[in-house]
């Protein structure tokens, strides 16, 4: 069974007041096994980033079915969440907006902890000093990071608390929006090297979300290309990357810069 299963769904969003609407996913099935390095590709507007919010629950689709664990999970009330609030965690495009400027560092790490959600679960450690030490050290961050405000660090430092974070509760899969665009060009290698060592390390299933071939190509070893809401091409990274079947898909290759020395 796939720990993800996703089946003919689509996403239509209304215009307020002008009875228009707009597809932004249409008719998607993929499926993710656990273990998983999944990439989703595409131009802004491709609808991938609408698709993994619906895979996480935040949002619901206009037609379709979304299952976690063999569980639906599309259409469900939050209080029916538990199983994938306990498992999935996220990390967004920019660290500013997700983290909370009012709490210190180490609150916001641990604060997924205290989700009564988490405690049900049984496997979450209750000594939250000891966790945040261990995650923060993952992330390659001093524990005197948790005493400072977000404002305080890097973008890079930023980005490194909102990992950190999610995997403060021992997820399963990890969902990563963009996690490097937001980032300045010098310490977006660092943190992708860091979310692939780290998915290794804790055997997690993960799907990132990118506008960049060259960054799910060094992190994922699976990919799928949407383009206006739909799925061009999916399969192995280094089957689509040497031997794309789609004209999209061979348009976004060559559009990838080359350096020639």
């Amino acid at each position: 069974m796939s720990l993800y299963e996703v089946e003919h769904v689509s996403r239509r969003y209304g215009r307020a007041g002008t009875g228009a609407s707009v597809l932004a996913v249409d008719d998607v099935s993929l499926t993710v096994e656990a273990g998983q390095r999944l990439g989703i590709v595409g131009e802004s507007g491709s609808g991938k980033s609408t698709l993994v919010r619906m895979m996480a629950a935040l949002d619901a689709p206009s037609s379709g079915v979304i299952r976690f664990g063999g569980e639906v999970v599309s259409h469900r009330r939050e209080r029916d969440l538990a199983g994938l609030r306990s498992s999935v965690q996220l990390v967004f495009q920019d660290p500013r907006s997700s983290l909370d400027p009012r709490m210190r560092v180490g609150a916001v790490i641990t604060e997924p902890l205290r989700s009564r959600l988490l405690r049900d679960r049984g496997d979450v450690p209750k000594d939250h000093r000891s966790r945040l030490a261990e995650v923060l050290a993952s992330v390659d961050l001093p524990l005197e990071v948790a005493g400072r405000f977000p404002h305080e660090l890097s973008g890079g430092q930023r980005q490194r608390v909102a990992i950190a974070r999610a995997l403060a509760p021992g997820p399963q899969v990890l969902i990563a929006d963009e996690p490097v665009s937001a980032l300045d060009v010098s310490v977006r290698a660092q943190v992708l090297n860091l979310v692939r060592d780290l998915v290794t390390a804790h055997g997690l299933t993960l799907v990132m979300v990118s506008h960049d071939l060259t960054v799910v190509r060094h992190v994922c070893d699976s990919v799928v290309v949407m383009r206006h809401g739909r799925v061009e091409e999916q399969g192995p990274s280094e089957q689509v990357y040497e031997d794309p079947q789609s004209a999209y898909t061979k348009e976004l290759l060559a559009a990838i810069p080359r350096l020639r020395i």
